[in-house]
């Protein structure tokens, strides 16, 4: 989940190094670091703390050389601290390393090497492959790094520099992200394509098992066995300012603010029937006999809101799966099976493990993703990619919606019956539907100053309204660091409403008009125990609206896009509580954006 970023060029990498780190913190920022060489010199600094600490620490020095790397980490192996800071050295410090993944046999390496005297600075996994690589060292990086990765169990992006070859850098990724950054006479090297959009929209998005050497801002791929490769040059469509928190103090807010503009690329081109944008007709859907959905975390919140709309249209069981839980156990899979496995940045490890065993058994892998060329949109039968542009904040606003509106146009694609009763006309309208739901925010505002100092709080929904509510219970908690707990309004009585006390927060959703009735005699219940009471719903559900505390009114739509954007109001209230109580928003305490480890 670290950050990675590399350069090869005329210019000086320092800057770049930088200003890529600042676009790749969210993937961790628990300390960062920089390596450079001049041809002669191997300079590396790093530093405990987010970037900003490095870049005090670097202000007044000038660091010049021709190549460089650069990286944000969030821990696994060792706390945070200087010395567990990337880029990790040997002992010589002739070698420079930064590393996302985890070595699972380290210990094992590490005790060898203590056996023949070497030495260890830090608690890190990855200093054992620097220290390894100093040892095994060939006359050639490229040969060097490809024999130590054989031993390597696990997984890893690896990039190194040696002062011992300084005009070089090699590469190489097994199951973590690395983007190769195509420009005019330099190369870049990022986790994550945002990192490097300022320079070059030309991204080459190595496999498994693909290393590069980078010379002089020239580059070439190679297989472990040091066979030469070649891979395709995309072209990445997303705007640099999208990257960019345009004038907002928070990539989320940004992010929640600009999600009707982002669904009118989810939707475009695919609101015709037969649209080419849908990579599984009706006939094929048709044809499965059992629908898998297999995701992780806000993902995972968006499955349980797609099984209902495709187990009403397609007359199928639809099971719902946690990628973690799922890989871990022997799911009957068969070849008649559509798995839909759900991801924003296409790289979470669980998932793409537990699409491994889905391809394993044969059954047919539809990825919902939002960065092309992913890891899980190359391993997919077929892809629908989100278009929501990049997500930043770590706590999932426009991609969570974007995977919402996925699966509700694949599901009217696959409705021979019309069983959903909102039309293509009216999800052509969902944008517009969108603004007028995020006016809603400054009513947010005003209800979060009554909850934020709740140490405690519930959201209740029923139907679709609960997979809502799972949503919004995370985003709160995430950023918030308060406990939000989800559950089906009719679960209350089972055991959680021996926790409803006075004043005790109750957020609920009621976009599903057909569990109203059932939905307000639950809300009911806890004002009957002090509730206070924050709901959802539009101006049909009057009944509620009188026992609420507070109402939050959606504007006019058909049930199934009320249900859509109710989650705006959710997504505001963890927001501005969070805002409110002085969190790092889009940097929340232990959290990364792209959970790239198991």
């Amino acid at each position: 989940m670290c950050g990675i970023i590399g350069y090869s060029g005329p210019k000086q990498p320092l800057p770049i190094l930088l200003a890529g780190l600042s676009r790749l913190e969210y993937r961790g920022y628990d300390s960062a670091g920089i390596a450079i060489t001049d041809g002669k010199n191997l300079i590396i600094e790093k530093k405990q703390g987010k970037l900003q600490v490095l870049k005090d620490h670097l202000s007044d020095k000038k660091i010049n050389g021709n190549i460089g790397i650069g990286h944000t980490r969030w821990a696994t192996h060792g706390v945070p601290s200087d010395e567990n800071a990337h880029p990790h050295y040997d002992n010589n410090q002739d070698f420079a390393i930064i590393h996302n993944g985890i070595i699972e046999n380290y210990d094992e390496m590490k005790e060898e090497l203590l056996k023949e005297d070497y030495q260890f600075e830090s608690e890190t996994d990855t200093e054992v492959v620097a220290v390894e690589l100093s040892k095994r060292w060939t006359g050639n990086l490229l040969e060097t790094v490809c024999q130590v990765a054989k031993d390597l169990d696990g997984t890893y992006a690896l990039v190194v520099t040696t002062v011992k070859q300084p005009d070089t850098i090699v590469a190489g990724r097994m199951m973590s992200p690395l983007v190769l950054g195509v420009g005019e006479g330099e190369v870049f090297l990022a986790s994550d394509s945002a990192a490097i959009l300022e320079h070059t929209n030309k991204m080459i998005f190595l496999e498994n098992g693909d290393f590069v050497e980078i010379k002089d801002g020239n580059y070439e791929l190679f297989d472990i066995n040091m066979n030469k490769i070649s891979r395709e040059i995309q072209e990445i469509d997303w705007e640099v300012s999208e990257a960019e928190k345009s004038g907002h103090d928070h990539f989320m807010y940004k992010e929640i603010l600009e999600q009707a503009e982002v669904i009118e690329r989810t939707i475009t081109g695919r609101l015709e029937v037969g649209s080419e944008e849908i990579p599984v007709d009706l006939k094929q859907a048709k044809g499965f006999e059992k629908i898998w959905i297999v995701a992780c975390g806000t993902a995972y919140h968006a499955g349980l809101f797609g099984k209902d709309l495709f187990e009403k249209v397609l007359g199928v069981s639809v099971s719902v799966e946690l990628a973690s839980e799922f890989r871990y156990r022997e799911p009957i899979v068969g070849e008649n099976d559509l798995a839909i496995v759900i991801s924003q940045s296409g790289e979470t490890m669980d998932t793409i493990a537990a699409t491994e065993l889905l391809k394993e058994n044969n059954a047919h892998v539809l990825a919902l993703v939002n960065v092309v060329g992913s890891s899980l949109a190359r391993m997919a039968d077929s892809v629908l990619y989100l278009h929501v542009g990049p997500e930043i904040g770590v706590a999932s606003t426009k991609a969570y919606l974007g995977m919402l509106v996925g699966q509700l146009l694949l599901a009217k694609h696959w409705d021979e019956s019309s069983k959903i009763e909102t039309t293509f006309e009216e999800i052509k309208q969902l944008p517009s539907l969108i603004k007028e739901t995020l006016k809603c925010e400054s009513e947010i505002k005003e209800i979060s100053k009554s909850i934020n100092n709740h140490k405690d709080i519930y959201f209740i929904g029923r139907g679709l309204d609960y997979a809502l509510a799972a949503e919004g219970a995370l985003k709160l908690k995430e950023i918030s660091y308060l406990h939000a707990e989800a559950l089906a309004a009719g679960e209350l009585k089972h055991g959680t409403l021996a926790l409803i006390e006075d004043g005790t927060p109750v957020i609920v959703t009621a976009s599903q008009h057909h569990l109203l009735d059932k939905t307000t005699s639950n809300v009911q219940e806890v004002k009957a125990r002090g509730a206070f009471v924050i709901a959802i719903g539009n101006n049909s559900s009057k009944k509620l609206q009188d026992i609420s505390n507070d109402y939050v009114t959606l504007p006019e739509a058909s049930e199934m896009l009320s249900t859509i954007v109710s989650i705006i109001p959710l997504q505001f209230i963890a927001y501005h509580v969070a805002n409110l109580n002085g969190e790092s928003i889009d940097q929340p305490r232990n959290l990364a954006k792209s959970v790239t480890v198991e």
